[in-house]
């Protein structure tokens, strides 16, 4: 088919919307473009159907690109690009009817829930097929949605699980602990899938349960660490489950009372290791755990010990588990470091609090820039790492703020490394007034 009868088609295609806004149906200019209309598309369609194509801002027939500086061509573009529009196919039986009623519903405010396809067949367009770019990106987000809401439920039942076995130990002092153990697995699978998803959980908190949060965000830094040391899968349920309980002897205190403030501190190791002893299970590792979290490298830290005792390596890895969450996440109101600051921290600590080579593999792990760290780029938008990159310093950033500084709330993520972006600062969410597990 001759290039210029394609021009000529969306020419008019252009004119007719152009007069639907101008001219009611009666006007004499509004029936010449419609007739120019019916008879361009007719003369496209005389020998087989006529179809226009989108690709990269320009409009095709077959392979034909169809000149950009033909009248109407830049209006339909946009219209075919606003509207998702990949293709439009013209049959022969092509009526007056379809060709009005498609430039109608092009005049149509574009949103998510316009389907052009599904707009034409309910006002009985026949005649017109249209196929939609799938649009990868929404899909995409849509996805990310939905496994992050199954993981954010997967930590609510964990949540509800710590509750149910906190009142039972305080009403019976069993410690069953059956339920979650199943969902530490659970947890150890999602892990070993998508860990800078898990990792994004971690950031979860919450003021009236702050032990049980703890609780939990300990457990996943502490499987972070020992899936980065290769432990076996059902070594790293142990360690999940130590974890996960390492605190568990503070259920027998009021936490609330000043006055046991310290029996709160120094005996819930005690206290714990006793409640934990109770297990019918042989896996004695959370018993130890939560007796040795406190026991420093350097022989400091309580309950006191002899001095040639050894800690369990899980005890160890819990330990840094515990103080990173504690730094980025304080108690009592101190102020919280960000993720890279906690990061320093954790080494300075260990030159006598923490053990040396499982600290480094931790901070490693998580890399130059944890998930959870809020950061400006060059371009002076504002996201939050929610993945490591293979460079380490070019994470990948879930957009917060654009780069005039207007809220994003699309959830669009970034590749530093391929958006020729980079980190230029960290910045503390408080400045922000962002809470950042809204975010991960």
């Amino acid at each position: 088919m001759d290039e210029r009868l394609a021009v000529a088609a969306v020419g008019a295609l252009s004119a007719t919307r152009k007069a639907m806004h101008l001219y009611p149906p009666a006007h004499p200019k509004y029936r010449e473009t419609v007739d120019d209309l019916v008879t361009s598309l007719g003369a496209c369609v005389i020998d087989e159907p006529f179809t226009l194509n989108a690709h990269l801002g320009r409009l095709y027939h077959e392979s034909q690109v169809l000149s950009s500086d033909a009248p109407g061509m830049r209006s339909m573009t946009e219209a075919f690009e606003a509207h998702r529009i990949e293709s439009l196919t013209f049959q022969s039986d092509l009526s007056e009817h379809d060709a009005v009623t498609l430039v109608e519903v092009l005049g149509l405010r574009p949103s998510a829930s316009l389907d052009i396809a599904e707009e034409l067949e309910r006002r009985g367009v026949s005649s017109i097929a249209v196929c939609a770019f799938i649009d990868e990106e929404a899909e995409e987000a849509e996805e990310r949605d939905r496994v992050r809401e199954q993981d954010r439920a997967l930590y609510r039942r964990l949540l509800g699980v710590l509750r149910t076995l906190t009142a039972r130990i305080q009403q019976t002092g069993d410690p069953q602990v059956g339920d979650a153990g199943i969902i530490v697995e659970g947890i150890l699978a999602r892990l070993m899938d998508d860990s800078a998803a898990v990792l994004g959980l971690a950031t979860m908190g919450g003021q009236s349960e702050s032990r049980l949060f703890h609780s939990i965000n300990t457990m996943i830094y502490a499987l972070t660490l020992g899936a980065a040391l290769g432990i076996p899968e059902e070594g790293l349920t142990s360690l999940g489950v130590a974890a996960l309980l390492h605190d568990i002897g503070k259920v027998a205190f009021d936490e609330d009372d000043p006055e046991q403030a310290d029996a709160v501190h120094f005996l819930h190791p005690k206290v714990g290791a006793d409640i934990l002893s109770r297990l019918p299970e042989q896996d004695r590792a959370p018993m130890l755990v939560a007796y040795e979290h406190h026991m420093a490298a350097d022989g400091s830290g309580f309950p006191e010990r002899e001095a040639d005792y050894v800690t369990h390596p899980y005890s160890r890895m819990v330990a840094i588990a515990d103080r990173y969450d504690r730094l980025t996440t304080p108690e009592n109101g101190d102020l919280a470091l960000t993720p890279d600051q906690a990061v320093i921290q954790l080494l300075r600590d260990t030159l006598g609090l923490l053990d040396q080579t499982l600290t480094r593999l931790f901070v490693k792990a998580l890399g130059v820039f944890p998930v959870g760290c809020v950061v400006r780029l060059t371009d002076h938008s504002v996201g939050v790492v929610c993945a490591p990159g293979e460079d380490p310093l070019l994470p990948r950033v879930r957009l917060m703020y654009d780069s005039d500084g207007l809220e994003d709330a699309s959830g669009r993520e970034i590749e530093t490394a391929e958006s020729g972006r980079s980190i230029v600062e960290i910045v503390s969410p408080d400045n922000l007034a962002v809470t950042v597990s809204d975010h991960l």
